[in-house]
């Protein structure tokens, strides 16, 4: 069974990490409102466009986005 993407992401949450994947984890982890069952990327990518929260970690996502794709 393939996981959703926040399940992929949230093996790289560390509350103390500084690296660009674990500072887009981290803001999902507290997200309550991030689609946790999704696997689909346009609804991802429009959630995260329309929250001001990670402006600055679309980049990052694109790359996880990849890395998702890549293992699932």
């Amino acid at each position: 069974m393939n996981q959703t993407f926040y399940e992929y992401m949230m093996r790289f949450h560390d509350p103390e990490g500084r690296d660009p994947m674990t500072r887009l984890a981290n803001v999902m982890h507290k997200d309550i409102a991030f689609p946790k069952h999704s696997d689909d990327f346009d609804e991802i990518s429009s959630y995260l466009e329309s929250s001001p929260d990670y402006g600055r970690l679309l980049v990052v996502f694109d790359d996880a986005w990849s890395n998702y794709q890549f293992e699932f």
